[in-house]
């Protein structure tokens, strides 16, 4: 992936970008809110040697000086300075707790010690630092007194004194703000092109012509309700354009071999299969082609309740030769398109439709039709689609937006290679209008089996 390509993951995923840095900034005030405020005093002490008057003494002296500094900020922290501080002050602490707040440093090169006292009180901070300047210099005269009654050489000056801090050092509101935005966006960016590298699912029509299957178009997402939209209940809508933009890439597809009759299925359940073969072959009829849709979805069969026609009787009954397929195709309005119903749902989908009737069938509706579309059951939970896709002349295969993953494609292609079915393109469907950028489980009842009765239904395939 280039600068272009983060640029649009972040783009296309900002939701998730500006929840993380709201999560980021709140997590961040939360803290500051509930931070328990520190407070720090420092004093500043200088250490020198007597004065003996002599200039090489007072060169050794210095440099002894300079020596001990460094071991003194260890002796600032040690209980010999800080437990008489404690019984001075009467802290409610011990020595050794008390020096997990004090700390101390020398720079090198120099006899000053900066003594830094941090605690929950300004006030106390004052006075425990002051304390340890007092109490400190006593313990370095006990250590550094040469014998009993002599004093000793070394002298603990206090060059400023702590004075009661105005603000706490923590929490600091704005730099906790600015670590919690930059924790968030980093947060967010992360997310964002993790699930962008993670997410195999199909969201344009280029992932389809990547795998096999040239993309003929797409449908938006509409409002989720039992009877899809129609393009001639609203001919002008968004919808009804892309299934004409469908129309017209479908009679390009193959100018030398157009296609009679196609079956239209894809790898999954509810992904719009069944509405689209029906707005299909209502804008194929509107453009004036003679045009025939067959509900061969035996399975949970669904173009008869959109359309609102009866579907008693239909393919099942002609294949079973009850009915001869004029009586039972249904026109339906004065669009021009003749539907043929399911009929009663089989025991046997699959061979039903592989048998020689459903060739014969297809041959007759092909004679009276310019076009033929058959409306299928998906292809990777059952073998229906597979099986009439050698029987037409091409297959339409739909992809829902952001659930189809390019597994389940090229497993759906699969199957129709090895029956060597003519794809003639994908379709995207249910692509939500603001990201038109261009489970598995057949949930709707794949795994029908019928009630048992007292008495055997006659056969639906003529012997």
């Amino acid at each position: 992936m280039d600068l272009v390509d983060y640029l649009r993951v972040l783009r296309k995923r900002w939701v998730t970008v500006v929840v993380s840095v709201l999560l980021g900034l709140a997590a961040a005030v939360g803290f500051t809110r509930w931070s328990t405020p520190l407070y720090r005093a420092d004093v500043l002490l200088f250490v020198s040697m007597h004065d003996s008057g002599n200039a090489a003494m007072l060169m050794q002296g210095g440099l002894f000086t300079q020596q001990r500094v460094q071991s003194y900020t260890g002796v600032l922290t040690s209980p010999k300075v800080l437990q008489p501080v404690v019984d001075e002050l009467d802290l409610d602490t011990t020595a050794r707790a008390l020096g997990a707040r004090v700390g101390s440093n020398a720079p090198l090169g120099t006899v000053l010690i900066n003594v830094v006292v941090e605690d929950e009180s300004p006030r106390d901070a004052v006075r425990i630092a002051n304390s340890v300047a007092v109490h400190f210099n006593a313990a370095v005269q006990d250590l550094e007194r040469p014998a009993a009654g002599v004093p000793s050489p070394v002298e603990i000056n206090v060059l400023r004194r702590a004075e009661e801090p105005e603000e706490p050092i923590s929490p600091r509101s704005s730099r906790n703000l600015g670590l919690g935005l930059l924790a968030g966006l980093a947060a967010g960016a992360g997310i964002a092109v993790l699930r962008e590298v993670l997410d195999t699912t199909v969201r344009t029509p280029e992932a389809l012509n990547g795998l096999g299957a040239p993309a003929l178009g797409t449908t938006l997402l509409g409002e989720q309700r039992e009877r899809p939209e129609l393009v001639t209940e609203h001919p002008r809508s968004p919808q009804a354009e892309a299934m004409r933009q469908i129309r017209t890439n479908l009679q390009f597809a193959d100018v030398d071999h157009p296609p009679r009759s196609l079956v239209i299925t894809s790898a999954l359940p509810e992904e719009s299969k069944s509405t689209i073969a029906v707005n299909l072959a209502l804008t194929m009829a509107h453009a004036g082609v003679r045009t025939i849709l067959v509900e061969a979805d035996l399975r949970m069969p669904k173009v008869a309740d959109y359309l609102g026609i009866d579907r008693s009787a239909g393919l099942t009954t002609v294949l079973a030769g009850r009915a001869d397929v004029d009586d039972l195709l249904q026109p339906y309005g004065d669009t021009g398109l003749s539907v043929l119903a399911s009929g009663p749902i089989p025991m046997n989908p699959a061979a039903l439709l592989g048998s020689r009737h459903m060739a014969d069938l297809l041959a007759a509706l092909g004679e009276r039709a310019d076009l033929v579309i058959l409306d299928s059951p998906p292809l990777l939970p059952v073998t229906d689609a597979a099986v009439i896709a050698r029987q037409v002349d091409g297959v339409i295969l739909v992809a829902r937006h952001g659930r189809t993953t390019r597994d389940h494609i090229r497993r759906a292609l699969d199957r129709l290679r090895a029956v060597d079915a003519r794809v003639l393109g994908g379709i995207l469907s249910m692509v939500p209008a603001r990201g038109s950028e261009y489970s598995y489980g057949y949930g709707y009842g794949y795994d029908y089996q019928p009630e048992a009765s007292a008495e055997p239904d006659p056969p639906l395939v003529r012997a």
